[in-house]
């Protein structure tokens, strides 16, 4: 037992090391390694497969390599299908079908490389390719649903016509493929089927309820999503080690197996057949196809042990694309979704959904694109909790948030329309919410009323957001086996009082996106205490200078304009102090903890407790004017952009100032005397206490009216630790009025710090300046203090369709593209980008990838820019 134990414990380590080395293969091979040979082209006909590429090395021995599914191009050191190349350009053509360990294996599933062979071993010189194209076999019509709404896994004839009275045009199918085949004739009606030279066993049974369904739904124009499934065991015992993956150690579906030719003959068998059957011609149609579940929580929905991320990532990349070269032939407007978790960073089930996304994205870059998308189940962070627009707290608006769920779709919404992300470049990628819904804990009027808000809430968001393709509700009806939750449109079949009946839930599903919508969904407003559906919308952070409806733009210290010449994204290094932005009269971007990406703006204009004597209105009795006073005291900032639309828009400031320099300004100020200064016409008023943290925003020149009407009364002794300050912001009874005068509305806002801050700056929570109207075409912000101890860090920017207006598709840059991978930034633009490090230093210009430290950079043009990342 002993020596048991020590053998699988050091074959867990041996595994261990394995997967290390080749988890850093791999990265080096998306992010690290420079090829200069590459295959350029890879065409199959209907008997023929046609490589063409270029060598770009010394004189020596070179070859082109032939991987199946079942090879490793990172690892492996002598290749087993290989064909000489002579010559720097090469074509190559060979037969489509080639026998492997018995099998008549189809080169279509195969990627191309190209490896020298010097040295007693291959080393790849390029990065392989798949397919560019494969011959198509039949050629179906697109299916383009009227509605994005749908529904989730169901069978049944009850179920069938209730997609008739839901109007439903998307659907979901759970299609377990290790249920369907055999290698004998177990099933009651066995129908044999030949693939790759070896006979196979469908059940023809299941394959009859299959048709029945998808016939139906194809002759209602409902688009179907098929879930692709693997079970540890087989229908046939034979073939569950066949279909299983080799390291599959737990959890209800593997990873396919895709190890040996014998599997991958058997995974191509049953997507060959189920392709060839739905797709239109007679038995109904599979539009796309989902492949596996959740596969971010591997280690319970998609299990193939616990490898690295990488790893990980690479063989589903694999079980994706021998999948897509089999269904485009029978259908070229079918694509594959990666199927992934609410957990877009934070990685609970072991990998990041986000990673996993970015990493599919380079693997595309590097062997050559497909038409693959996502299949996202936005579930609130706790599923048993419906009041996600309460309790989704790490659900927030940055690319980063710990999680997506129904409260910030935008922000996958903002991933996959980020042209970066674009089929070749140019075609957004599909984008379906494919499994989600909202609980009802209980059957009582509140919890079934807070069940039917969240569907409320994310049909008016899904239905509004343009990245998003369908939106699924999950599921169809209550089910008892899911761990005491209730997220059906019906009851459970066996409740004594409902007994299937159908919940609030499904009467608003049932009213989206028809003349019902706003008479059954507008009264659940006041559930989640909503003034407006606009109130839904206020999430996403959103780089960009053309600003449209339904999405909100955070505008930096960074992105200062200077004469319209555009953001601040090219400082200089040789000039000394600011190495940021150096290069603007008058400006300064420092370095601190408060303020967001650590940067703002301080000191524009000159000091503000000094005059040159040329300023004086009188100098005799050292008078001056407000306006020299706002002028020399205060900072200022512009910013421009267009507006696609017409939009009404809600503006938040964030303050930048942590309490030290705040507190001594608006707990002294500078008291007026004859050896500094008195304001004109107001020769006792202590110009810095009274205005400290006061600014003025103006759109196109005209100073926007604030919906502040009282502050906290500031101190009249300054403390560096600012408790009193602090005590006194909490308690409103404390606060003064903004308004003076009588005046009913002022253009005045005052912001105030925190004491002991470290980066907790956040916008308010209501808007500072709100339903401001944007008309189509260029506007300039401005944004300025009236007096120093106040810098400026970031605003907000929340933007709406106005009632009766039609929103527009959100323009995106027309050249450049720049993105972070592993150590290097990436560039495609139509001519080189300098790349700078966001302290102003030029890293280099490249029209293509530089190697850089991890870190945050500035990619330009000169006309246009990016923000990009780097890990």
């Amino acid at each position: 037992m002993k020596l048991r134990t020590l053998m699988l414990f050091l074959l867990a380590a041996f595994t261990l090391t394995v997967w290390a080395d080749k988890s850093a293969n791999l990265r080096n091979y998306l992010y690290n390694n420079v090829y200069t040979s590459r295959v350029t082209s890879v065409k199959v006909t209907g008997t023929q497969v046609t490589v063409e590429g270029v060598v770009d090395g010394e004189d020596g021995s070179y070859v082109l390599v032939e991987a199946t599914p079942a090879d490793n191009v990172t690892e492996d050191t002598a290749f087993a299908h290989c064909t000489a190349l002579t010559g720097k350009k090469f074509k190559v053509t060979l037969s489509r079908y080639a026998s492997y360990d018995g099998y008549n294996y189809d080169r279509a599933l195969s990627k191309w490389a190209i490896a020298s062979t010097s040295g007693g071993r291959d080393s790849l010189v390029s990065y392989a390719r798949y397919a560019d194209e494969v011959a198509a076999i039949s050629s179906p019509a697109a299916l383009k649903p009227v509605s994005k709404k749908g529904v989730g896994a169901g069978l049944g004839d009850t179920y069938m016509h209730d997609l008739d009275s839901l109007d439903a045009k998307n659907i979901t199918c759970n299609i377990v493929i290790t249920t369907l085949i055999a290698q004998s004739p177990i099933f009651a009606h066995s129908v044999e089927y030949s693939y790759g030279g070896k006979t196979y066993y469908i059940d023809g049974g299941a394959i009859a309820e299959w048709d029945r369904h998808l016939t139906y739904y194809q002759q209602r124009d409902i688009a179907v999503s098929a879930i692709i499934l693997v079970t540890p065991g087989a229908s046939d015992g034979t073939l569950s080690h066949v279909f299983c993956h080799p390291d599959y150690n737990g959890g209800y579906y593997s990873m396919p197996n895709m190890t040996t030719m014998e599997s991958i003959n058997a995974y191509a068998a049953i997507l060959n057949y189920l392709a060839s059957r739905y797709n239109g011609s007679g038995h109904g149609r599979i539009e796309h196809w989902i492949m596996h579940n959740e596969v971010d929580m591997g280690a319970t929905w998609t299990n193939m042990g616990s490898p690295a991320e990488p790893v990980y990532i690479d063989e589903y990349v694999k079980s994706m694309r021998l999948c897509y070269n089999i269904v485009r032939q029978y259908d070229q407007h079918a694509f594959i979704l990666g199927s992934y978790t609410h957990d877009w960073t934070v990685g609970a089930g072991g990998y990041s959904c986000k990673n996993m996304l970015e990493q599919t994205v380079q693997y595309s870059t590097r062997e050559g694109d497909f038409h693959w998308g996502v299949a996202a189940h936005p579930y609130p962070q706790d599923l048993s909790k419906p009041e996600f627009w309460k309790n989704d707290k790490q659900s927030t608006g940055s690319q980063n948030s710990p999680y997506v769920t129904f409260k910030n779709l935008e922000v996958i919404n903002e991933w996959i329309l980020d042209p970066a992300h674009f089929y070749n470049g140019s075609e957004k990628r599909a984008l379906f919410l494919s499994e989600n819904g909202t609980n009802s804990p209980s059957y009582s009027d509140k919890d079934l009323a807070l069940q039917a808000a969240g569907a409320c809430w994310a049909w008016k968001k899904a239905n509004a957001l343009k990245g998003i393709d369908a939106i699924m509700w999950h599921n169809w009806m209550d089910n008892r086996v899911e761990d005491g939750l209730r997220i059906g449109l019906h009851f459970f079949p066996d409740d004594e009082t409902h007994l299937g009946g159908r919940k609030p839930v499904w009467h608003v599903w049932r009213a989206a996106g028809t003349a019902l919508e706003d008479s059954i969904m507008n009264p659940y407003m006041s559930v989640m205490g909503l003034g407006s559906w606009n109130d839904i919308f206020l999430l996403v952070e959103a780089s960009g200078r053309t600003f449209v409806p339904n999405y909100s733009y955070v505008i930096e210290a960074e992105d200062y304009d200077q004469g319209g010449r555009g953001v601040a994204y090219d400082g200089r290094m040789e000039t000394a102090g600011s190495a940021y932005r150096t290069d603007v009269d008058g400006v300064s971007l420092e370095q601190r903890s408060t303020a967001s990406n650590g940067w703002d703006i301080a000191d524009m204009g000159a000091a503000w407790n000094s005059y040159d004597l040329g300023k004086w209105v009188d100098a005799d009795k050292r008078i001056i004017s407000r306006a020299m006073a706002q002028e020399n005291w205060g900072s200022w900032f512009t910013y421009s952009f267009e507006a696609a639309a017409h939009i009404v828009a809600d503006i938040y400031v964030h303050f930048g100032q942590a309490w030290g320099k705040y507190g001594k300004a608006a707990g002294k100020g500078w008291a007026p005397s004859d050896s500094t200064y008195r304001i004109e016409h107001e020769p006792s008023l202590n110009w810095p206490r009274h205005y400290a943290g006061a600014v003025v925003v103006s759109l196109d020149g005209v100073n926007l009216i604030t919906t502040q009407t009282a502050r906290p009364l500031v101190p009249e002794t300054y403390q560096a630790r600012g408790t009193n300050f602090n005590t006194i912001a909490a308690d409103k009874s404390k606060w003064t009025s903004t308004l003076t005068g009588g005046a009913l509305s002022t253009d005045t806002l005052w912001l105030w710090s925190k004491a002991n801050v470290n980066g907790s700056l956040v916008y308010n929570q209501e808007p500072d300046y709100s339903r401001v109207h944007l008309a189509p075409g260029q506007h300039v912000l401005k944004i300025a203090s009236l007096c120093g101890a106040w810098t400026f860090d970031c605003i907000k920017v929340d933007c709406y369709q106005p009632t009766g207006v039609t929103t527009v598709e959100r323009a995106v840059p027309s050249r450049l593209k720049a993105w972070g991978g592993m150590g290097a930034v990436h560039v495609e633009s139509d001519k080189p980008a300098r790349v700078f490090s966001i302290t102003g230093r030029l890293m280099g210009t490249t029209a293509s990838a530089l190697q850089v430290p991890a870190g945050i950079y500035i990619v330009t043009t000169g006309s246009e820019h990016k923000k990009v990342m780097v890990r």
